[in-house]
């Protein structure tokens, strides 16, 4: 084979194989692209689970409230989140369309969902009709078991995607192993190739000088084809991995940091910001920072300073361009020419926060497509957490005074009872009541009551130690839980929390309301009772004995007879 044809051989083979491992490039890539699209539905579903069932407990909490309160705000609340459901669910339903069996699951859920809300909208017609004892009774085991049943489903379906996210991370994972493998194989047998076309050419270098000047051009441009696949498959790898530890992150500050590391690793000549818009959804304020800017931002400001929160899209300043940049960031020196973006942290159409990037190079813009798809992850990730969050709290705190609800105490008192008789340690019960509180009610109307309701939560919140549980057990009715506290500690704490009522003064719509006393029954445990259920009930006919001796004491629970007489 003459050299010429040996040579054009040797480039047409390396040519095909660097274009076998472009492809190859390029399918790992949209395949990447296309799991981290099913991640995103996949967390967006979830979340939107998470949503419903959320709807459907307010609805239940609502609902109840208006039962025990006869409070419009609980009914106008009832109805907001019962409202809501019909959408959601459709939207469930649309975006599980292309999952027959999850197709399955959400319509069985959504015809729970729905029958659930015809027994709550029975209950409050039972409740118009004949008043709460009406309602009482058409709170059955089927009603009960229908709120299980949700519970339940949600449960499967969450399961379902979870297994679906697995899946699609192994996926991802398979094809950062195709780019890995494209790089450790395709690359040395290009080079070699490459190597061997050159070795050809060294004879031909006097009678073909230009030839010689043609391949060494082709030589670098294959070098920077090199590194650049090389980085890239690099940068996926990254990504793959912040991906999979935002997914395992349990608290928000942890996904922050973890962000804060990878933006760091990707752009490690650029300043950073991150920013987590408050709760009030008026201002966006500094969370995290690194690197050095070109150009400072407050570390706090409103949302309409920023034209990225303002569209809801990335916004990109180039250095001495005639666009309007963003309020938030500091005026330039004169001979100062900064690059800055601003990419929004979206998810569930929800702005969550900003990441703020600067630099004097503008070269950082061409990772933009990989900060905006990390930026995308760690809204699902900051998204996911803070509904967890929200969930976790309403599901043992009562919203009005925000003292642990009913639920809690039974699960917390069972759990002390078995730590105090492991250790041989005594633990007591209080039950609290507010004095003429239906009176108080009628005089001040609900908002007044429940002012009061929440005054006292708080009240009690301060009185108790770190280690005690502060409950409402229903009404004007109140549980505190004592552990590692005998008859004598329980009676002096009762009657530290009688006085402090007394004192307690609490002001509503601009006017002081008046003074409100409290009757305290106490019981403890193993002197009154070994199980919880007892506990809670002798301590509850204390409190009522209390009631029956004019109120504004404590009463110790019977020990053999009548409660024993503790005067206030």
């Amino acid at each position: 084979m003459r050299p010429r044809q040996a040579n054009r051989l040797g480039l047409f083979t390396a040519a095909l194989i660097f274009v076998a491992i472009g492809a190859g490039v390029f399918y790992g890539a949209q395949r990447f692209i296309s799991d981290a699209n099913r991640v995103t539905h996949t967390n967006e579903v979830i979340a939107l689970i998470g949503d419903i069932e959320s709807a459907v407990h307010d609805s239940e909490s609502a609902q109840r409230g208006y039962l025990l309160t006869n409070n419009v705000s609980y009914l106008a609340d009832y109805g907001r989140s019962r409202d809501q459901l019909p959408d959601a669910l459709t939207r469930l339903q649309d975006m599980v369309r292309d999952n027959p069996e999850q197709g399955r699951r959400a319509a069985s859920w959504r015809i729970d969902i729905l029958r659930r809300l015809s027994q709550m909208e029975a209950t409050l017609g039972n409740y118009r009709l004949g008043g709460l004892a009406a309602a009482q009774r058409s709170i059955n085991h089927e009603v009960r078991q229908a709120s299980v049943n949700i519970h339940r489903q949600a449960e499967e379906l969450v399961t379902a995607e979870r297994d679906l996210l697995a899946l699609r991370a192994r996926s991802s994972h398979d094809s950062a192993n195709l780019l890995r493998g494209l790089a450790l194989l395709g690359i040395p047998l290009g080079l070699a190739v490459v190597g061997l076309v050159y070795w050809l050419l060294v004879g031909e270098i006097r009678r073909r000088a230009s030839a010689e000047a043609a391949s060494s051009d082709a030589r670098r441009q294959l070098m920077v084809t090199i590194e650049k696949l090389e980085a890239h498959g690099e940068d996926l790898n990254d990504l793959s991995r912040y991906s999979g530890m935002l997914q395992s992150c349990v608290r928000s500050e942890e996904a922050i940091r973890l962000a804060t590391q990878h933006f760091s690793r990707l752009l490690p000549e650029v300043g950073g910001t991150l920013y987590r818009i408050r709760a009030s959804q008026d201002y966006a304020e500094e969370a995290a920072h690194w690197g050095e800017h070109a150009l400072h931002s407050g570390a706090m400001f409103p949302l309409e300073a920023c034209w990225a929160l303002r569209r809801g899209q990335p916004h990109v300043h180039r250095a001495h361009a005639e666009m309007l940049g963003c309020t938030h960031l500091v005026a330039p020196a004169l001979h100062a020419a900064p690059t800055t973006a601003c990419i929004p942290l979206i998810a569930q159409g929800t702005q969550l926060g900003l990441l703020y990037l600067s630099s004097h190079d503008d070269a950082f813009l061409a990772r933009q497509d990989l900060v905006e798809t990390a930026a995308e992850q760690l809204s699902m990730a900051l998204s996911n957490l803070e509904l967890q969050e929200r969930l976790r709290i309403q599901s043992i705190r009562e919203p009005l005074t925000g003292l642990f609800n009913r639920r809690y105490l039974e699960e917390s008192l069972a759990r002390e009872l078995a730590r105090c008789e492991r250790r041989g340690l005594p633990l007591s019960v209080m039950m609290m009541d507010l004095d003429h509180f239906k009176a108080f009610n009628d005089l001040h109307g609900h908002v007044g009551g429940d002012t009061l309701l929440s005054g006292f939560g708080q009240l009690l919140q301060k009185l108790a130690r770190a280690e005690d549980i502060a409950c409402r057990y229903g009404g004007e009715e109140f549980t505190l839980i004592l552990p590692e506290a005998d008859m004598d500690i329980a009676r002096e704490r009762a009657e530290s929390i009688r006085a402090a009522v007394g004192a307690m003064r609490i002001r509503h719509m601009g006017q002081e309301l008046p003074a409100v006393t409290v009757s305290i029954g106490v019981a403890t445990y193993p002197r009154h009772g070994r199980e919880g259920e007892q506990l809670i009930r002798l301590a509850d006919e204390a409190l009522y004995h209390a009631k029956r001796r004019g109120r504004d004491r404590v009463e110790a629970a019977a020990e053999a007879g009548g409660p024993v007489l503790h005067q206030a």
